[in-house]
């Protein structure tokens, strides 16, 4: 091929609209809520027509399917991540809440925050629970391993996962890349914070 395959296939450029309307339709979903946003809005966002989506997905409910869908694999990665790093159950715990909020609040990133999954069709919505339970079973997992190792305080690993997902999955609601924080800074204090509430030997200060 010309110019050292630096020519774009069809297959390509296909993929690179896809992840172009992934990234808008997740930005619109968490800044104004899903039922709010419309096919045209995210079109016209685009520059697009609307027809020109229902090429990528048939509906609304489809491409929230798709936010979501990426919004696990992307989870799993990070866990995976965590996992590997982490020299005990709290630092395994805390990486493991760090990527996952820097996956939703990043600028390139095609997720959505799970409040919304409610609005998905019947069999995507069952999908999604099953997978978005396998991911907190294993953060859950993480904690009792913690626990075990003495790196946590003695807690209840469910309600400890349940409180900090909550709270992260609010995020996107607020956040924007040109406030005080980076997604990185934020991603770090937040799981600073997880980091000191579970730790047996919590840090002194939060700061610098």
């Amino acid at each position: 091929m010309a110019w050292k395959n630096a020519v774009v296939s069809r297959e390509e450029q296909k993929e690179l609209k896809r992840e172009a309307l992934l990234r808008e339709a997740a930005a619109a979903f968490n800044q104004h809520g899903y039922h709010a946003t419309s096919l045209d809005d995210i079109a016209n966002s685009l520059g697009v027509t609307k027809a020109a989506l229902y090429y990528y997905y048939p509906n609304k409910q489809k491409l929230l399917a798709a936010c979501l869908e990426r919004l696990m694999e992307t989870s799993f990665k990070g866990l995976s991540r965590a996992m590997a790093e982490g020299q005990n159950g709290r630092e395994k715990i805390k990486l493991a809440l760090e990527y996952y909020l820097l996956s939703l609040i990043d600028e390139m990133s095609c997720c959505v925050i799970v409040t919304e999954d409610d609005a998905l069709l019947p069999e995507d919505h069952k999908e999604h629970i099953k997978v978005r339970d396998r991911y907190e079973q294993a953060l859950r997992d993480l904690v009792r391993e913690g626990i075990a190792d003495g790196s946590i305080v003695p807690c209840d690993p469910k309600l400890v996962t349940l409180t900090f997902l909550g709270s992260v999955h609010w995020v996107p609601k607020w956040f924007s890349h040109d406030r005080q924080w980076s997604g990185k800074e934020l991603a770090a204090m937040m799981s600073a914070l997880l980091d000191r509430a579970l730790s047996t030997a919590p840090v002194k200060s939060l700061l610098g």
